[in-house]
Formats: structure tokens, C-alpha cells, sequence
């Protein structure tokens, strides 16, 4: 029995897989940020 899943799983299932894929870079990017700013930030001051 063939059973039509239809365009729409499809769409969702890309828009899933780029949420997850954005999710991780700005995590990355939030986990190297915060340490570099606090470094410049101790850094600038006399």
C-alpha cells in the first residue's frame, strides 16, 4: 500500500533541519563571543 506524504513533509522537514543547523552556529557563536567580549571589554580599561 503506497501512502502520499505530499509536498508538506518535505517543506517541514527542511525547515526543521535548518532551525537545528541555525540553532547550532549561534550557539557556537554566542559561546565564543561572550568570552572574547569580556576579554576586551577587562582589557580596554586603565
Amino acid at each position: 500500500m503506497l501512502l502520499y506524504i505530499g509536498p508538506g513533509l518535505g517543506v517541514g522537514t527542511i525547515v526543521l533541519v535548518l532551525v537545528v543547523l541555525a540553532l547550532i552556529v549561534f550557539s557556537l557563536g554566542y559561546v565564543l563571543w561572550v568570552p572574547l567580549k569580556r576579554f576586551f571589554s577587562t582589557r580596554q580599561k586603565p
